[in-house]
C-alpha cells in the first residue's frame, strides 16, 4: 500500500514547483477539498493517475523565441522558466526523498474548514503512518484555523453556512486530536 512518505516523495517528484516540503504536501492531500484524495483500506490514496508532472504545464508557459526577442528590445526581463520551459524547481525532484521526511513553512495559506477533508474522516482501520500524519497536519492547520487565517474577507460577512461549517470542523478537529490542536484553549 501506499506509505505517507512515499506518497508524498511522489507528489515532490511530481510538482516541485509546488511542494517542496513535507507539510505542502500533507496540507494538498489532507486538508484541500477537491485534490484528489480519499481514504481506502486504511491508506490515503490518489483517485487520479499519478503520471502528470508540472513539466507540461511549464512547456505550455514558453513564449515563443520571437515573443522574448520583443520584450527583451523594449527592456523587460524575462524570467528564465518562461525562456526554457523547464521547471524553475527542476532541482528539488531528485531531493524528493528527503523532503518528504522534512516538515517545512505552509506556504500557501491554509485551505478553509470542510467537513469531508481527509483529516477530519480519519477511519477506524487508518495505517498508523497516515493517522500519525493527518495528526501532523492537524497540529499545522488546527491553530491557523481557530485564528481564522483561512477566512477571506466578503466586506466582514460571512454566510451562515460557512459559519456553521467551520464551527463543526473546529469542533471535529478538537474531537479527533485534542484541544491543544486548536494551539490554545478555543
Amino acid at each position: 500500500m501506499a506509505s505517507v512518505n512515499n506518497t508524498v516523495r511522489k507528489l515532490i517528484e511530481r510538482f516541485p514547483c509546488a511542494y517542496d516540503n513535507r507539510t505542502e504536501v500533507l496540507h494538498q492531500i489532507l486538508v484541500v477539498l477537491g485534490a484528489g484524495y480519499e481514504w481506502r483500506d486504511g491508506q490515503v490514496v490518489s483517485r487520479f493517475p499519478d503520471d502528470v508532472t508540472c513539466v507540461g504545464m511549464h512547456q505550455r508557459f514558453k513564449y515563443p523565441e520571437e515573443h522574448v526577442v520583443q520584450l527583451r528590445e523594449l527592456g523587460i526581463e524575462v524570467e528564465e522558466r518562461f525562456v526554457t520551459g523547464e521547471c524553475p524547481a527542476e532541482a528539488l525532484r531528485v531531493q524528493a526523498a528527503e523532503l518528504a521526511m522534512t516538515p517545512g513553512v505552509l506556504r500557501h495559506g491554509v485551505y478553509p474548514p470542510c467537513l469531508s477533508v481527509p483529516v477530519l474522516n480519519v477511519p477506524a482501520d487508518a495505517a498508523l503512518d497516515w493517522a500519525e500524519a493527518a495528526a501532523e497536519i492537524a497540529a499545522v492547520i488546527g491553530p491557523l484555523w481557530a485564528a481564522g487565517a483561512d477566512r477571506v474577507s466578503h466586506e466582514g460577512n460571512e454566510d451562515d453556512f460557512a459559519s456553521r461549517d467551520r464551527a463543526v470542523a473546529l469542533q471535529r478537529l478538537k474531537a479527533v486530536y485534542g484541544p491543544a490542536v486548536l494551539g490554545s484553549t478555543v
